[in-house]
């Protein structure tokens, strides 16, 4: 079987572009390459596991699982079904962190709450290495990944495993950024079928209405600006986060009722869809 004939067989079943990234890994080539050598045949040794590939992508499998690696804000990550796949709109997190770090010079600490494998923490590190951060998450496993990214990569992240803020080192931020589970159990249940099969559901989901865990946060963060003076020592500048497309009014209903005195902003992604959300006082 030839190159082309599985990446026409692909394209039938609206998988090529899985099967593009599947088919490059599993031959040590790049993408382009398979255009290239499209009459080529797929090496008997590798149809084995072409075939068991072809499978899990047919069954929703994420092909950066089968890969064991994403790219994120132009870096590969090591991912695996411990964490959630990284997506694209997440990269505007790290974007707008790293502008408010050039426009100013006293953004200096960035604290990273929900890491999974670690990629927003260890781009803003990679691209900006002078930005102290700090990343923490609940899950064991996912901290496992993300350390693995963090040696990859040879940035000093400090990693810390904490239930939201629970376990937040005594000492002060500028920025809190957070990308937590925000899909509704029963409100604002936006997900696809494959993702809630093969994705880690403790990355997905945040309650009822989805915004439980953000709740919760700016709780915690209410809690810490009662003894400490602005600015200062558990305070943070910038408060921001990912979003479902649905959930903007909510989670500026919730900053004014928990964080009075932080200007909320709702902003869209490259779509025009409301995606994201930036406190600042």
């Amino acid at each position: 079987m030839t190159i082309a004939d599985i990446l026409a067989k692909a394209q039938k079943r609206r998988l090529r572009t899985e099967m593009e990234v599947f088919l490059a890994y599993l031959l040590g080539v790049g993408r382009l390459d398979l255009i290239a050598h499209g009459e080529d045949e797929v090496p008997v040794e590798k149809l084995a596991d072409l075939q068991k590939g072809w499978a899990k992508i047919e069954d929703g499998v994420p092909v950066a699982y089968l890969t064991g690696q994403k790219e994120f804000y132009g870096l590969d990550f090591y991912v695996d079904e411990r964490v959630l796949v990284p997506r694209g709109e997440t990269e505007r997190l790290v974007e707008w962190i790293l502008a408010l770090a050039v426009e100013r010079s006293d953004i200096k600490r960035v604290l990273e709450v929900g890491t999974g494998c670690g990629a927003i923490a260890v781009a803003l590190k990679k691209t900006k290495p002078e930005l102290d951060v700090v990343a923490m998450e609940v899950s064991e496993e996912a901290l496992e990944v993300a350390n693995k990214n963090v040696v990859q990569h040879g940035v000093d992240v400090r990693l810390i495993q904490s239930d939201l803020l629970e376990d937040m080192p005594d000492e002060g931020f500028d920025v809190l950024v957070a990308n937590l589970p925000y899909i509704g159990e029963e409100e604002n249940n936006f997900i696809s079928e494959n993702v809630e099969k093969h994705e880690p559901h403790v990355a997905l989901f945040g309650g009822e209405d989805g915004l439980r865990l953000y709740s919760r946060m700016f709780e915690q963060v209410a809690e810490r600006r009662k003894n400490c003076e602005l600015n200062h020592r558990g305070n943070f500048r910038w408060i921001m986060g990912e979003i479902g497309f649905t959930q903007g009014e909510g989670i500026s209903e919730l900053a004014e009722e928990l964080l009075p005195g932080y200007e909320c902003e709702v902003r869209e992604d490259y779509q025009g869809l409301t995606r994201y959300f930036v406190l600042s006082v």
